[in-house]
C-alpha cells in the first residue's frame, strides 16, 4: 500500500498519480546494463574482465541509486492536497492543500516538449516550494491540480 493511500483523511480521494518519465527509467537502465552485461558475458573471467568489471562498477552504482530514488518516489494530488513522497526506509515527504497553492509553474525544454517530460513547480502560501524534476506529463499534472483546487472551491461554496 502506497503512503498516499495510508494517510489519507475520511472523504479524501486520490484523484491522480504520476512519477518519473520513461525517460528518467531509460537512463537508469543504460548505466545498470554494462555490468551486468560484462558480467554474464564474460563468463568464465579473464584478468582483463576484472578490469571491465570494475569499470562498470560506478555507472552501475549510480543507476541503482537513481532506480531506487525512483521507486520511493510517490506524486499525487488528492482532493485535499498535493503530496510528494520520498523514501523507502526513512520517509521524507512535502504536501500542500490545495486552497494554499499559489500557483504550479512548468518547464518544459525542447526535448522535454517532444517527449512528454519537464519539471513541475508547486508554490504554496507561508510553505515552501516543491520542485519535481523528470516528471511524466508536467501538463497534466498542473490540469489535475487546477481542477482539484476548482472542485475544492465549488464544494466549499
Amino acid at each position: 500500500m502506497s503512503y498516499v493511500s495510508r494517510t489519507l483523511g475520511s472523504k479524501e480521494k486520490i484523484l491522480f498519480q504520476t512519477g518519473y518519465h520513461w525517460l528518467y527509467w531509460l537512463g537508469t537502465a543504460v548505466l545498470l546494463a554494462p555490468l551486468v552485461v560484462v558480467a554474464i558475458i564474460r563468463i568464465p573471467y579473464d584478468g582483463i574482465d576484472y578490469f571491465y568489471l570494475a569499470l562498470c562498477t560506478l555507472p552501475f552504482l549510480s543507476g541503482a541509486y537513481y532506480w531506487v530514488h525512483g521507486m520511493a518516489l510517490e506524486i499525487a494530488v488528492t482532493s485535499d492536497r498535493f503530496v510528494k513522497k520520498l523514501g523507502l526506509v526513512s520517509i521524507e515527504t512535502e504536501e500542500v492543500s490545495l486552497d494554499k497553492i499559489e500557483e504550479v509553474n512548468i518547464n518544459e525544454s525542447i526535448f522535454g516538449r517532444l517527449f512528454g517530460y519537464g519539471t513541475v513547480e508547486v508554490h504554496g502560501t507561508g510553505a515552501g516550494d516543491i520542485s519535481i524534476k523528470m516528471i511524466n506529463d508536467p501538463v497534466r499534472l498542473r490540469r489535475e491540480i487546477q481542477s482539484a483546487r476548482e472542485q475544492l472551491k465549488n464544494k466549499g461554496e
